[in-house]
């Protein structure tokens, strides 16, 4: 086993990853909070791997997200220090389904030193976190990955480094010791991901949890055309949530479709029944019953349950009891609660933060309700429990009929949510319990007060998809950092850390450690405000605001240059090209 040494010289770090993804990317961004030298590179092969640490030369490499194992020449040499998402002792390459699958009331995240054998070097640190939340709904393994495990593996890993520059030396794993929980487990295989619509709907929720977002679970659906019932072909399965309503009108065998709602599918179990948001098959995943449509536009009518607010003006504003989520047939993306003191909440929880057109013109309307309503004083806009909002969806526009057209719809819907909070006559909270990136963070900026969740990380540039952006970014932005810092930040392209966006005026605050302590302190920040009216920086924005000269106008005029733009990007070839790449796996 290499052991540490001590330095005399600043401690040189090496971040390989098959994937600089969030996880990763909170990881850097803490340590270089820290102050700590660290060199960042994406690596796909064994020889990219040596290749980097032969050109950086580091003092330790650390790997948060690695697809492809460490080469032997590399970590016999040089401290490899991999972030495993499971307790200690667990090992396989599968190990967070498992857990989501056999309902474990604890997990963890370990950081270990790479040697001969998988998952099974010496423990550097180790943390657990509890398996439970007040919505069981959101627990699903991308989730957990993206809040409880990435929240534990960003301690572990500064933990571990700290080790390491003391010389405090890592442990063997042991299995005799009492408190190694963790096992060998097998990886999954496709037949442990196959949907058996006969189960209970909570063994399918599971099947659903555990392979989300990849690689998805496995189910055919039962139709009917022509009156013949038949079985669709196999789709790649998303977005489980439990329906918990009254279905005795709602007659149908195991795997048939009852009905839908906001292009969600509701399908019969053995006992109860499931909503599904999302299908993937031809290598993009969309709104479920886009694919039915798709693949059998002969088969009978789905009901709708309820119709949604953008589609009937007569449908009621969807309030639910504060504190709760829909329950009742809601499958619904779009929710409102409210306190008796005048805080709305708009809850808007698409699928991976992407926003669709209809999805942006349902959030719209809402929006437009809540402002009407006389009992509203302010208006918090949370978005959904992983992310706040990541813009346009680049898959709805990827496999329409039209992109370009399609691009163009989706960010004239996107900025007509921003027009609606950047002149609303409340005031307006955006709550990023979640990551942000592109125009759904450049969104929230349209809003009185920003504020965000320990360790959320923002990415808010357009860049890697070619484009120059909207959502007003260019009134906004620089309003917060002025016209030379906004343009450094959308050049650079780089990912920044909530407590960072603090410090250069982009955030307002950062409240809480973790979603419920988050929700609980935004909660008691609105209150306050609608009780005794705004704080010193609201007061001072919506003045500032108030002395510009015609604002509205001057906010369509920077609309019209920045949609001039994005109007040739849209046309462009590079757009197409990084449209597809992101989208087709």
């Amino acid at each position: 086993m290499l052991t540490r040494i001590e330095y005399t010289k600043p401690l040189k770090i090496l971040l390989m990853s098959t994937k600089h993804n969030a996880l990763s990317q909170r990881i850097a961004l803490e340590l270089q909070r820290k102050n700590y030298n660290i060199k960042i590179q994406e690596v796909q092969t064994r020889e990219c791997m040596i290749s980097a640490e032969q050109r950086e030369n580091p003092d330790l490499i650390i790997c948060p997200f690695l697809k492809t194992r460490i080469p032997r020449e590399l970590w016999s040499r040089k401290p490899c220090l991999i972030l495993h998402p499971g307790i200690e002792g667990d090992r396989g390459a599968t190990s967070l389904d498992w857990a989501i699958k056999d309902k474990r009331a604890e997990w963890g995240a370990t950081v270990l030193q790479a040697d001969d054998q998988f998952d099974h070097g010496p423990i550097w640190s180790t943390g657990n976190f509890p398996m439970n939340r007040p919505d069981q709904n959101t627990l699903t393994k991308a989730s957990v990955y993206g809040h409880e495990v990435t929240d534990t593996a960003a301690h572990c890993m500064t933990q571990a480094i700290e080790h390491f520059t003391n010389s405090t030396p890592p442990r063997t794993l042991d299995y005799s010791r009492a408190e190694v929980q963790g096992e060998l487990v097998r990886n999954m295989r496709r037949q442990d991901r196959v949907i058996n619509w006969n189960e209970e709907q909570e063994s399918v929720a599971l099947r659903v949890k555990m392979s989300d977002s990849s690689p998805g679970a496995i189910a055919s659906f039962q139709l009917t055309s022509d009156s013949q019932p038949f079985w669709s072909e196999l789709f790649r399965a998303f977005g489980a949530h439990l329906e918990t309503g009254d279905l005795r009108n709602l007659k149908g065998e195991p795997g048939q479709i009852l009905g839908q709602r906001d292009n969600a599918i509701l399908v019969k179990c053995g006992k109860g029944a499931l909503w599904l948001s999302h299908l993937k098959c031809d290598l993009i995943k969309l709104p479920a019953m886009t694919w039915i449509r798709r693949k059998n536009p002969h088969c009978d009518h789905i009901p709708v349950l309820e119709e949604n607010i953008l589609t009937d003006s007569r449908a009621p504003l969807p309030l639910v009891p504060y504190g709760q989520t829909p329950a009742t047939f809601h499958f619904q993306e779009i929710w409102v609660t409210m306190t008796a003191d005048g805080v709305f909440f708009v809850n808007f929880n698409f699928y991976n933060g992407a926003m669709s057109t209809y999805q942006a013109k349902n959030l719209e309307s809402i929006l437009r309700r809540v402002e009407e309503s006389g009992l509203c004083k302010v208006i918090v806009l949370k978005g959904g429990y992983n992310f706040f909002s990541n813009g346009i969806n680049l898959n709805t526009i990827e496999s329409s009929s039209d992109p370009v057209s399609e691009s163009w719809s989706n960010i004239n819907a996107i900025n007509d949510v921003v027009r609606r909070i950047a002149t609303s006559s409340k005031i307006t909270i955006s709550a990023l319990q979640g990551n942000a990136g592109a125009g759904g963070f450049m969104m929230s900026l349209a809003s009185d007060m920003v504020v965000a969740r320990q360790g959320v990380i923002l990415n808010p540039h357009y860049r890697r998809m070619h484009l120059t952006g909207s959502e007003y970014h260019t009134y906004f932005l620089a309003e917060r950092l002025g016209e030379a810092e906004a343009s450094q930040l959308l050049d650079t392209a780089e990912p920044v850390l909530a407590e960072t966006a603090v410090d250069t005026g982009l955030v307002d605050q950062v409240l809480g450690y973790g979603v419920v302590q988050f929700q609980e302190q935004v909660e008691d920040l609105a209150r306050r405000m609608a009780r005794y009216g705004t704080v010193p920086r609201v007061t001072l924005r919506r003045e500032e605001r108030k002395k510009v000269q015609d604002f509205p106008q001057l906010l369509e005029r920077r609309r019209a240059m920045e949609l001039e733009a994005m109007a040739r990007d849209f046309r462009g070839a590079s757009y197409a090209e990084a449209r597809r790449a992101f989208v087709l796996h």
